[in-house]
């Protein structure tokens, strides 16, 4: 060990604390890197390996290739596996059979790995169909058939292009007319060219769900037999025949777009539906499928992965800034006796190896331990928010484990640096004398030539802190660069405390989009309701049946542990509703959703003058409901419970996800008042297309054609329609519980009112805008499956109106898992977070403190008592702390504003707001932690004699 190392080793064993404070400030950083990446790593091989075992392994799916199609993929160096079969063509089963089993039967082989590995990644190409009897064939005459084949006799009638030879069973030979299918102009599908085929049966499969991609699932109106691999192509004869289709597992491509070019080029296929591509197994191998949530949490990531960065790179340099300042002297009298530059640099990046070597691999210890824990009480939570999975291992990878402890190393010599130069550069005098510890701001010294040979002034902080402050002061002043690592300490510290509150404000609209849906509000047990059977034409409707459903409402009374919480009926009216009303944010958000589903027959939503034309949903509540609901918006009772003037209340919430998989989430009226009210009459062999402004700018209604879709028209809106206005008294800003299991939120826009509002039974649906089609009722109940089976009972009891019954018990439970793995790890990391916070601060200020050691003897010496030290660090602290708090909230706005706006990538209408809160801790803990570090350096500094520190040498 060269004298070097034990110099360092000396030094980190004489500054214990500081030494522990910078070891622990390493292992929570490494600690905190390593939990994120092996947190990501585990759920994104978890979810990897869920979707390889129901979807498989392949990139790309096409049934409809060429041999030279499939030459030319087996040669391409971007795919590294390939999987193909054959088709073996399709024969129609006759009309008796199609009735209860399928229209056509379908040939095809299992498939032929054609380059690479059967099991790509550990996992098949495809998930094969599941033996439950018999065995596999093994020529191309031998076939597997569906399950429900079995005991079934094709073509008893001696017609069709299927016939078996009796019952089928093992064994049983099938006859197929075997050829193309095609579809004919008028969109009837035949076969043509059929060859006649026997084949064997030696097995039944099970019947697969129809996932993405199920080569051998029941296809549309056809079944699946299933030959030998490598069996030849029934169907087609020249090279440029589809024969073929293949499973592609590709290597290089980054992009969902380079996948559809590769393809492309590659077999010269434009993008049809025969080929798929695997965009669930895309998500989770790194190829970007453009979709914003995805953006949203990358971006999330990105910014804590910064601000994780940035708070363990000002520990670190901290520790070694006021590491390297307490040993001025020391690296002086080695330079003198003859240390290089490059001895004393090293010297100091060897303390932040030997930190290094204990801090990285405690943090890693302490990053898979707490992931761990924390995975182990949220095995339930995942296993609600992703179907298919029982619970997600941490999968502990040697190489994210090396990345954070590489990232980690990285992170400490670039802190390191810095000190480690300033250690090389200090001379011998210099070091003696200390003045780089103590050196003029150039501010100050402009100040200082200025006032040379006049009086010196107390100044502000003289008038106030009294002389302690005037020494406060001029400490500032002559040790600027100490007091920004102080500043920059406390700056980051209150970065760390309100980022936290932005990455719990980023996360919550995902915790909402999770558990929207599901349990309504208080509620144990939902019942809907809807009438048997629609007929258009029919004037009859939910509202029609209105005894039926109030007699249901008294018998559910008597039902014991049972609670009535609320009801609710849903219709729908055309409307007009003024510009005046409408947000603009919820204008623009309707155009886009127009834009991206409205077919070519389909009116604007909005006229010339930005009114809104269109359909309304109105949602009756009971009576306690909507007088609770008037009281809760603190509005007059008797001007909104006047049946026969009733007002409206406006729910000012939409919500809806686009096409391209952006949350929109905005507040559709921007003010009260009067809406027109339209209930259209019907007519026979047209289909109503709503509300809309005719060619002159007046209203009409629109009319499809039922036998012509290319047929509109438009009819004067008074010939056909009646309207009644009503006014619009309040908005609700908040989805009221009872609406929670109707899904009012994602209506555009809705209006709520009292269920004496709703159409009386004897009510024509198409000459009264108050009728409704849809009920839903909550209740409370003790125990309740019994109370879901009781209920259920009751509504059989019911002709005409079709009741469902759901347990929210369980979607509930699954609601509460969500959120509090949510709330875990937000917890998590604000604990983790918190500590660097406090270690940052308390190792930079405490240590700053004693460094001055020194100069509080030279102090005490000349009669400055312990008061008047309280005082001048008082004034000191409140200077950092205000300096502080003003650049690190100022940071942290620029943080939190990022965490929203890769919020915003994904959920539309979100405000920006600072969190609070957390703004409040920080403030506090900036505070709380000045105080104690002031405490503690102050301890020390009193423990000392003022001879010995007055003598102090550095060796």
């Amino acid at each position: 060990m060269g004298i070097f190392t034990r110099f360092t080793l000396r030094s980190l064993a004489k500054n214990r604390v500081r030494t522990a404070v910078t070891v622990a400030g390493i292992a929570l950083s490494t600690a905190l890197l390593a939990a994120v990446l092996t947190s990501v790593g585990s759920m994104q091989a978890a979810l990897l390996q869920r979707t390889m075992d129901t979807e498989g392994s392949w990139h790309v799916f096409s049934s409809e290739l060429t041999a030279s199609d499939v030459s030319a993929l087996a040669e391409s160096d971007k795919v590294s596996d390939l999987a193909t079969f054959t088709k073996g063509g399709t024969a129609a089963l006759s009309e008796e059979d199609a009735n209860s089993l399928s229209d056509f039967l379908t040939l095809k082989s299992m498939p032929t790995v054609a380059k690479g590995s059967d099991e790509p990644m550990g996992a098949p190409y495809a998930v094969m169909p599941e033996l439950v009897e018999g065995g596999m064939p093994q020529t191309a005459d031998e076939v597997i058939l569906p399950d429900y084949l079995k005991g079934e006799t094709l073509g008893a009638d001696g017609s069709g292009g299927v016939r078996s030879d009796g019952p089928i069973a093992v064994g049983s030979s099938v006859t197929a007319d075997l050829g193309v299918r095609t579809l004919g102009d008028g969109g009837e599908e035949a076969v043509v060219d059929p060859r006649t085929r026997t084949l064997v049966v030696t097995g039944f499969y099970e019947r697969q769900p129809p996932f993405l991609a199920n080569n051998y699932a029941v296809a549309t109106y056809s079944s699946v037999a299933i030959n030998a691999a490598g069996s030849p192509a029934g169907i087609g004869e020249g090279e440029d025949d589809a024969t073929m289709g293949a499973y592609v597992v590709t290597r290089g491509i980054g992009s969902v777009e380079e996948m559809h070019a590769f393809f492309q080029d590659t077999t010269g296929l434009p993008d049809s539906d025969a080929t798929l591509y695997h965009g669930n197994l895309f998500t989770y191998l790194g190829i970007s499928d453009g979709r914003p949530i995805w953006g949203t949490l990358w971006m999330v990531a990105a910014v804590l992965a910064v601000v994780i960065v940035a708070a363990s790179v000002s520990l670190i340099y901290n520790s070694f800034a006021i590491s390297v300042a307490e040993r001025t002297r020391q690296f002086g009298l080695l330079a003198s006796l003859g240390a290089s530059r490059r001895q004393l640099r090293r010297t100091v990046l060897a303390e932040a190896l030997v930190l290094d070597l204990v801090g990285v691999p405690l943090g890693l210890v302490l990053g898979v331990a707490g992931t761990a824990g924390a995975f182990a009480v949220s095995q339930e939570a995942f296993a609600s928010f992703v179907s298919g999975i029982e619970g997600v291992p941490v999968r502990v990878d040697p190489l994210v484990l090396a990345a954070a402890a590489a990232l980690s190393l990285a992170t400490l010599v670039a802190s390191a640096w810095a000190p480690a130069l300033r250690a090389s550069r200090v001379s011998a005098v210099d070091a003696i004398r200390q003045t780089q510890d103590v050196r003029l701001s150039k501010r100050a010294a402009r100040r200082a030539s200025a006032r040379e040979g006049t009086s010196v002034k107390l100044g502000w902080h003289g008038r106030l802190f009294g002389l302690p402050g005037f020494v406060a002061h001029r400490n500032l002043s002559r040790s600027a660069s100490r007091g920004r690592t102080v500043v920059a300490s406390l700056a980051v510290s209150v970065v760390l405390i309100v980022a936290t509150g932005s990455l719990a404000d980023a996360l919550a609209p995902i915790s909402d989009r999770v558990g929207r849906g599901g349990a309504a509000g208080q509620a144990d047990v939902t019942v809907s309701a809807h009438v048997d059977t629609y007929d258009r034409g029919s004037a009859v409707d939910l509202h029609s049946y209105a005894l039926e459903l109030d007699r249901f409402l008294e018998q559910s009374r008597g039902v014991e542990g049972v609670e009535l919480l609320g009801s609710t009926r849903q219709g729908q009216a055309e409307a007009v509703v003024p510009a005046s009303m409408i947000s603009p944010e919820a204008k623009e958000a309707r155009e886009r959703i127009d834009a991206e589903r409205n077919g070519a027959y389909s009116a604007p939503s909005f006229n010339a003058q930005g009114d809104y034309l269109g359909s309304v949903a109105l949602f009756y509540l009971d009576d306690a409901s909507w007088r609770s609901l008037v009281a809760e918006l603190g509005q007059d009772e008797a001007a909104f419970c006047d049946p026969r003037n009733p007002r409206a209340i406006g729910l000012n919430m939409f919500q809806e996800t686009l096409m391209d998989g952006t949350y929109v989430s905005t507040e559709p009226f921007a003010a009260t008042g009067d809406v027109d009210l339209f209930a259209i009459e019907g007519r026979e062999g047209f289909s109503t297309l709503g509300l809309r402004e005719g060619p002159d700018g007046g209203l009409v209604a629109g009319y499809l054609d039922t036998e012509d879709p290319e047929r509109i028209e438009a009819l004067p809106l008074d010939d056909v329609a009646t309207g009644v206005g009503i006014e619009v008294g309040a908005l609700a800003d908040g989805e009221p519980d009872v609406l929670n299991a109707l899904g009012a939120s994602s209506q555009f826009p809705a209006l709520i009112l009292p269920e004496s509002a709703a159409a009386a039974p004897a009510d024509d649906r198409f000459a009264s805008p108050f009728t409704y089609s849809f009920a839903s009722f909550s209740f409370k109940a003790a125990d309740h499956a019994k109370a879901a089976e009781e209920l259920e009972a009751l509504a059989e009891g019911i002709d005409g109106v079709s009741f469902f019954v759901s347990d929210l018990e369980e979607s509930a439970r699954q609601d509460r898992l969500m959120t509090q793995a949510i709330q875990l790890f937000v917890m998590c990391f604000s604990v983790i977070m918190a500590l660097i916070a406090v270690a940052n601060v308390f190792n930079t200020l405490a240590n700053s403190i004693i460094l001055r050691t020194r100069e509080f003897a030279v102090l005490k010496s000349v009669g400055m008592g312990g008061r008047a030290f309280a005082r001048m660090l008082a004034c000191e602290c409140a200077s950092y702390a205000a300096r502080g708090l003003a650049i690190g909230l100022a940071a942290a706005a620029v943080v939190a504003w990022a965490l929203h706006q890769a919020t915003a990538l994904a959920f539309e209408g979100l405000a920006f707001s600072l969190p609070w809160p957390y703004v409040g801790a920080a403030v506090g803990m900036v505070l709380a932690v000045l105080a104690l570090s002031v405490a503690y350096a102050l301890a020390r500094a009193r423990a000392g004699s003022i001879v010995e520190a007055l003598r102090a040498d550095a060796i």
